[in-house]
């Protein structure tokens, strides 16, 4: 007869009563079939100890005491949570962004696939976790004592679990419809830094305006007056960006990060019938005089060489004008104050000196 022995993870649900907290404690609790002898009873002891400790041997003389915690309200209704959190587990790289921009660094964060290049020199100390959904297990070892989600559906099936390891705010995300600036004040409310977000996106609007004016745009100008006023007709140049993932085009208009920059800057030209993903075909309507492209991954840039050599791809207004610049995926799409500003950069860079 085979015997098996085999580890569960059972996590202590935090508690807190008014405005009291006791963290949460894992405990590993082991099964087994048959086991037999002593060394085998030995073996399922020391092994149950060392997980054990290395889990929660610090968390144990923490939870014995009761701390403060405060009320948040977020979209799973009401949670207390501590009042100075100390380790912090962030499972969104957008919400990373926003909170290295507010000068608070998480212990770890779930990044997805990979972590974005403009992020790299910001998160050194921050454990960073990779992968399609978050490794429980180990955000169980990482001991935190406050766990950051959006409201996204990847997170909707394990934010259960989560909470069950500590106290887990979801923040709004598909609720206010890619907010980025909404979402920064959500981080920084959570943060208790709503003045530093405040200054912030003052800071983002001041560059705004001086792009604006060195492209030649009226500080004034919006997508409704430049329909209308004589002088924003004679604007030289409208822009527009698109995505190319999972072997699909995407344009998914003001939604797109990329997309609400151009628009903050009076560049936005006007949509397509389709929105969304788009089929080739509909390149040729995007009324761009230049053209933002990212290509997900070497595939999707691939795919996207293969388009350039079709005959559609020279009826682009952009080509036609030789402005289609390939810009980097994580940073046009990465939803943030940080990315905001890399994208400027460049939007500054390709734009300024050649109009």
């Amino acid at each position: 007869m085979k015997h098996r022995l085999w580890f569960r993870i059972r996590p202590y649900p935090s508690l807190c009563k008014g405005n009291q907290c006791v963290a949460g404690v894992p405990r590993v609790v082991a099964t087994g079939v048959g086991l037999r002898g002593v060394k085998r009873r030995l073996l399922l002891s020391l092994l149950t100890v060392a997980i054990v400790s290395a889990c929660s041997s610090t968390v144990v003389e923490r939870s014995k005491m009761p701390t403060p915690c405060r009320v948040v309200q977020h979209v799973r209704g009401e949670i207390c949570i501590p009042v100075h959190p100390q380790r912090i587990v962030v499972m969104s790289q957008l919400s990373l962004a926003h909170m290295l921009a507010l000068n608070s660094k998480p212990v770890a964060a779930f990044v997805g696939d990979e972590e974005a290049e403009y992020l790299a020199d910001k998160t050194d100390g921050i454990e960073m976790m990779y992968g399609s959904q978050p490794s429980l297990e180990q955000v169980v070892l990482l001991n935190p004592d406050l766990i950051v989600v959006i409201s996204h559906a990847s997170f909707q099936g394990v934010y259960s679990q989560l909470s069950q390891i500590a106290p887990t705010v979801m923040l709004p995300w598909a609720e206010i419809k890619n907010d980025w600036k909404q979402h920064l004040q959500d981080v920084a409310g959570l943060l208790e830094k709503p003045k530093l977000a405040t200054q912030l996106l003052d800071d983002y609007d001041r560059r705004i305006q001086e792009l604006r004016q060195a492209l030649g745009i009226s500080p004034a100008a919006d997508q409704k007056s430049a329909a209308s006023s004589k002088e924003n007709r004679q604007q030289p140049i409208q822009a527009s960006f698109v995505s190319v993932a999972d072997g699909q085009l995407y344009d998914i208009g003001r939604l797109d990060f990329g997309n609400q920059i151009l628009n903050d800057l009076g560049l936005l030209a006007p949509r397509p019938t389709t929105s969304g993903m788009i089929s080739e075909e509909i390149l040729p309507e995007i009324a761009a005089d230049v053209l933002f492209i990212a290509a997900y991954t070497e595939n999707e840039r691939s795919a996207l060489e293969q388009l350039q050599q079709k005959p559609l791809w020279s009826r682009v207004k952009a080509v036609q004008q030789n402005q289609v610049y390939l810009v980097n995926y994580n940073v046009w799409r990465g939803y943030n104050i940080l990315a905001a500003h890399v994208v400027l950069d460049e939007i500054e860079k390709l734009l300024v000196n050649t109009h």
